[in-house]
């Protein structure tokens, strides 16, 4: 058995988890033997969204009580873990920076493997936290930063089907919630709201309908809600239903978008593998009661990851850590490891629909 430990600061939440699971068995889920976070949305709250200074700040504050509390929980010491895992790519590189760090001290102090996590495979991968799921699968991403289809064919084989070219469907919910007051993060005071409105009352576009593919467009339905509450500036003031109805208007757009794209992403899948694939979903946003309704009304085999296990957590790091321990980087090399900010050139994915905002 190997105890793992995962540290993940690639945005705003601080997160430390330690796990114990059996290597290369991936017919049972790993044991959490601690899993802590801290979330910093009440302090952004002020911003209106994350500010990479000051979520890397706030790390640095939260890591050393978050890693002895973790080890208090688990009644364990530092040497009694095997592995180390940390996100090292996509996010913000301050945050991420932070994170990297510490778990370089941890490596070097302790000698302990230490192993690159892109956070966006570990989201899907979180799956086997609670229900092991055999590959392959259609992974859906649905997050703050991300939104993408992978095909998954095995714990390191990720290929991507498509992706948003501009904003993911987390930053279309925190976004609009911004348009329309609401707060941060907006996403789940929109679902909330949501369910008291009529979800038909506005119509609201969805980005590349015609596209043919399973790319997202988000800036466009955040563009419109604006044009829409410029032309009707009195309509959210008049009453809450109001406000409601637009809630549930503009959130079954981004519901419509990611219903339409899977039917894409799975003929893509079915042309590769021969079959249609269970699609599992993970991510912050997969959090969304619509999206989920939506998504096991209109799809066969559909997987969730456990809505605990869907924001950026650690225990979603150590578990991928553990399913890719080859991936591990002994001490010293451990510590030449860098962070990344970027997986997805949108630039390029824009200049393939001649997309105005393109930058040549």
């Amino acid at each position: 058995m190997t105890t793992v430990m995962g540290i993940e600061t690639s945005c705003d939440d601080t997160s430390i988890a330690i796990l114990k699971g059996d290597e290369g068995n991936y017919s049972t889920s790993p044991e959490v033997l601690a899993h802590l976070s801290f979330s910093q949305g009440e302090i952004l709250s002020k911003w209106g969204g994350v500010v990479p200074e000051l979520a890397a700040r706030n790390h640095l504050f939260k890591l050393v009580p978050l890693l002895e509390e973790c080890l208090t929980k688990a009644d364990l010491k530092m040497t009694d873990i095997d592995l180390l895992g940390v996100t090292t790519h996509p996010g913000l590189l301050g945050p991420l920076l932070t994170g990297l760090n510490t778990a370089k001290s941890l490596s070097m102090i302790h000698k302990l493997p230490l192993t690159p996590i892109n956070h966006l495979y570990a989201h899907l991968e979180a799956i086997h936290l609670t229900a092991p799921q055999p590959y392959p699968y259609l992974g859906l991403l649905i997050s703050g930063g991300h939104t993408m289809f992978l095909l998954v064919t095995g714990p390191e084989d990720f290929e991507v089907l498509g992706s948003t070219i501009d904003d993911a469907a987390g930053e279309a919910f925190d976004k609009g919630g911004k348009l329309m007051g609401l707060g941060y993060p907006a996403g789940r005071i929109i679902d909330d709201f949501a369910k008291k409105g009529d979800a038909k009352k506005y119509d609201f576009p969805i980005g590349l309908k015609s596209s043919g593919d399973a790319n997202f467009s988000f800036s466009g339905l955040k563009t419109s809600l604006r044009t829409f509450l410029t032309k009707h500036p009195e309509l959210l003031k008049e009453s809450e239903q109001n406000k409601y109805d637009v809630c549930a208007s503009y959130q079954e757009a981004i519901v419509g978008a990611l219903k339409l794209k899977t039917k894409y992403a799975q003929k893509l899948c079915k042309e590769k593998m021969g079959k249609n694939l269970p699609i599992v979903v993970g991510g912050g946003v997969a959090c969304n009661s619509r999206i989920r309704e939506m998504l096991k009304e209109s799809y066969k085999e559909v997987l969730f990851v456990e809505p605990k296990f869907c924001t950026d957590n650690g225990a979603m790091i150590a578990n991928y850590a553990l399913r890719t321990k080859n991936a591990a980087i002994p001490f010293p090399e451990s510590l030449y490891l860098d962070a990344k900010g970027r997986f997805i050139n949108k630039t390029e994915l824009m200049n393939k629909y001649k997309w105005k905002g393109a930058k040549k």
